[in-house]
């Protein structure tokens, strides 16, 4: 490589990562609650984040290690969101309030304990939703990485679907048998969708599956028959 390819390299990853920061700072002033150092772009961050960060990999294991289900109750896994936190009662987060509003118009509050599905933990019960980092995984979105002139890679997006739905195999082996039932609700297609597909691939656990073409966001009615679904089967 001679000195002008250098020079246009070293000034290519000077410009990435002034358009990171910016659209770091875009994000935190659409959320505040977001932790900087966990604002992932790219699939490549996420994957990083995922295997390496300290923060991020302690949260998981105190959950994996402290966890246990309540008797009586069904699961539900729920797809996790930008916005954060996804706390009962005070969220912002949209699709959460819809969910927690028809829970509670069905009379469902007791009946059903939370799971958010995260790409970067696996499933995350919601007692631990307060203490949670507050991250922000944009960067699994072709989208929106794409839009922002990023570094786009099918095969690191792939690998963070992998470890994501082993980390949710892990987390089921223990805990599916403490539940009546499981159940998932999700956007068709999306990433949360991707990694439900890779959890039955590798073990057929059952798991009684809801999907929407709309956002959990944009309407309460549509996720009011999802967890409709729910109630009709107990």
């Amino acid at each position: 490589m001679n000195p002008w390819e250098d020079r246009f390299d070293e000034m290519s990853r000077k410009t990435e990562d002034v358009r990171k920061k910016m659209f770091i700072d875009a994000l935190r002033e659409k959320n505040p609650a977001i932790d900087p150092r966990l604002a992932m772009l790219t699939p490549a961050e996420v994957l990083e984040t995922a295997r390496t960060d300290g923060e991020m990999n302690d949260f998981m294991e105190r959950i994996h290690s402290d966890y246990s289900p309540e008797e009586g109750k069904v699961a539900l896994i729920y797809p996790d969101t930008e916005r954060k936190p996804w706390t009962r009662g005070s969220t912002d987060a949209l699709s959460y309030r819809n969910l927690y509003t028809a829970l509670k118009s069905l009379a469902l509050n007791d009946r059903v304990e939370l799971f958010a599905l995260s790409p970067l933990v696996g499933l995350i019960p919601e007692a631990y939703f307060a203490e949670m980092p507050m991250y922000e995984s944009s960067g699994l979105s072709s989208f929106m990485v794409k839009r922002r002139g990023l570094t786009w890679s099918q095969e690191d997006f792939k690998a963070v679907i992998d470890l994501a739905s082993d980390r949710c195999i892990r987390f089921l082996e223990r805990n599916h048998s403490g539940f009546g039932a499981w159940h998932a609700i999700y956007r068709a297609p999306s990433v949360h969708e991707r990694i439900i597909q890779e959890i039955m691939n590798k073990h057929p656990f059952p798991i009684w599956t809801y999907t929407s073409r709309k956002s959990l966001s944009d309407t309460y009615l549509e996720v009011r028959k999802l967890v409709e679904n729910i109630k009709r089967s107990l």
